[in-house]
Parts: C-alpha cells; sequence; structure tokens
C-alpha cells in the first residue's frame, strides 16, 4: 500500500466507476503494466456508506499502481448498479472529472499498438511548447468513455511499468474559475501551486478539439518532490461547457472522485483548513481508518482518509 505522508499533498487513488471491471484490468494492467496493490470482490460496506450507497452498493474493487511508485494510482469500482458514464456525450470543455495523464516512452509507438488493439483516438499526435519543455500528447478514449491523455516529455521522463506506461503523474479536472478552485484546494490540502500557463493557438485547438481563438488557463498543484499524483486544473477560456459534477457521483461510470491520505485529520476535524464532512471511522478497502469529505467550488469531490495501522 501506499505510504501514508504528513499532509495530502498528492493524489493516493483517482476513483473510476467501471461497468466491466475485466476490461478495465484489461487496459490498467494490460496494456499499461499496472500492479493491482488491492483486490476486493464483493461489498464493501464502510465505503459505500461513505458514498451515499446501501451496504451491497459496491461488488468489486482494485487498487491499482504503476510499478515503483506510492501514488497517483487508480481505484476501479464496479457498483451494483452502475449508473450512466459521466463523460458520456461530452464535449471537451465541459466542466467534470477530465482524464489521467499516463506518461510514455516513443509515443507513436504506444499510439499505434493501442490503436491496433480497437482503442480510438481523438486525434494524431500533438505538439505542445512551453518555455520550460515540449511535449506530446494525444487523447484517448477508454473503457466507459473516460479520456486518457498519452504524453511524452523527452526531457523529463516518468518512472514508467515494463510496458512503457507511468500512470499516473496527472489528474485533470475543468473548472470554471482556477483562481478560486486552486485557492481552495490549495487551503483543503497544503497544495503547491508549481506550474501556471495558458495556452492557445491552432495546434493546441486541433490536439484538444477546441473551437478557434479558444485558450486554456492550465494550474498544476501537487509536491514538488513527488512526480505522480499531482493535479492539473484546466479552465477553457472564451468556451462555455455543461456542468457535469453533479453526476460524477457513485453509482455513475467513469471518473468520480479523488482520495488523498494522511496520517492525522486533527487539522480538518478541527476546521483549520476548511469546511469538510466528517463520515467517521472505517475506509473500507483503503484499510482501518476515518474519512472526511469536501467538495471543490467547481464540484469535484475530494476525500480526505487518515490511514492507521
Amino acid at each position: 500500500m501506499p505510504e501514508v505522508i504528513a499532509l495530502p499533498l498528492v493524489v493516493a487513488y483517482t476513483v473510476i466507476g467501471v461497468g466491466d471491471m475485466n476490461e478495465a484490468l484489461g487496459l490498467w494492467v494490460g496494456h499499461f503494466g499496472m500492479e493491482v496493490v488491492e483486490r476486493r470482490t464483493g461489498p464493501d460496506p464502510e465505503l459505500a456508506r461513505a458514498w451515499g450507497l446501501p451496504a451491497d452498493g459496491i461488488a468489486d474493487q482494485a487498487l491499482l499502481l504503476t510499478p515503483g511508485v506510492d501514488e497517483g494510482g487508480i481505484h476501479l469500482v464496479r457498483f451494483t448498479h452502475p449508473g450512466e458514464a459521466v463523460r458520456a456525450g461530452a464535449r471537451p470543455t465541459d466542466l467534470l472529472p477530465k482524464s489521467v495523464d499516463v506518461a510514455v516512452r516513443d509515443i507513436q509507438a504506444r499510439y499505434t499498438e493501442l490503436a491496433a488493439a480497437g482503442y480510438a483516438f481523438r486525434s494524431p499526435v500533438g505538439t505542445l511548447k512551453t518555455e520550460q519543455a515540449t511535449v506530446y500528447e494525444v487523447h484517448m478514449t477508454g473503457h466507459d468513455d473516460i479520456n486518457i491523455v498519452l504524453v511524452e516529455q523527452p526531457a523529463q521522463p516518468q518512472p514508467l511499468s515494463a510496458k512503457y506506461y507511468g500512470v499516473a503523474p496527472l489528474l485533470i479536472s475543468i473548472s470554471p474559475d482556477n483562481a478560486r478552485e486552486a485557492a481552495f484546494l490549495k487551503r483543503l490540502l497544503a497544495l503547491e501551486e508549481l506550474l501556471h500557463n495558458r495556452f492557445g493557438g491552432p495546434e493546441v485547438e486541433k490536439t484538444i478539439g477546441l473551437p478557434p481563438g479558444a485558450s486554456l488557463d492550465v494550474r498544476i498543484l501537487g509536491d514538488s518532490a513527488r512526480a505522480f499524483g499531482r493535479l492539473e486544473l484546466v479552465q477553457y477560456e472564451g468556451v462555455t461547457g455543461e456542468n457535469r459534477y453533479p453526476r460524477a457521483r457513485a453509482p455513475a461510470r467513469g471518473q468520480l472522485s479523488l482520495t488523498f491520505f494522511t496520517e492525522d485529520l486533527s487539522p480538518w476535524l478541527a476546521g483549520e483548513r476548511g469546511a469538510v464532512t466528517d463520515l467517521g471511522a472505517g475506509a473500507g478497502i483503503y484499510g482501518p481508518g476515518r474519512i472526511v469529505t469536501a467538495t471543490t467550488p467547481a464540484g469535484l469531490r475530494i476525500d480526505i482518509v487518515e490511514r492507521r495501522p
């Protein structure tokens, strides 16, 4: 299991509801080479209660990590009665938990092998250039309509599995007001703002699927000492999208929420880090502990788990 750190500066897991666990594991484990660190088949009454479900509302779960990495994991959950996919029919600019970044080596080869396996891509591999680096990326549709972004930064290689994939350096969330969203998250989770950039132009429009003249405000939050488990906030400027955060709740399929670990919930229970809802003891598949939850101004659910020996 991932180590517990004093403050939840990085995402432990992003929760993804699935309709078919075998299909999901086929992607994350079979193609990407992630390790299953915990598997639980059958009900999880504690986590079901925390998510507002009946005791038997969860049917199957898996916690996955990139080999050698202790954060940025994927928590796959098959609900007893899976709901609609959060991204079903969504436009690129809709407000929702948008995508999972997957670091790769030789992005064109990864594109080719995944396309041969039947996965669909929105465009060819594109290029984003900043003052800091040149980034190659492409967006792929995974199971349950999730969006996966393959990313290669030759100047900043990331830890990868034996299959040349690393999940997930970044979890991407869309907000209508990045300044407000970032301020909330920095207070709630003691996150550092590691990067703030704006992007625009025809190449960005083509790669991401934006209308002409639109641009992006991008902020990356996390821990400067940890490369994985960071949160990227994206605000589309000049574009109005549908708010789909109300759909990103159990038992929906797709990206639902983020889970952070801490060794001490006292600052949150005392209100020192902002308002949270105390869900009490019992953290289910995460192990013995207590959970509090909060919702960002945009609508993203954040669960903070105090894990105990």
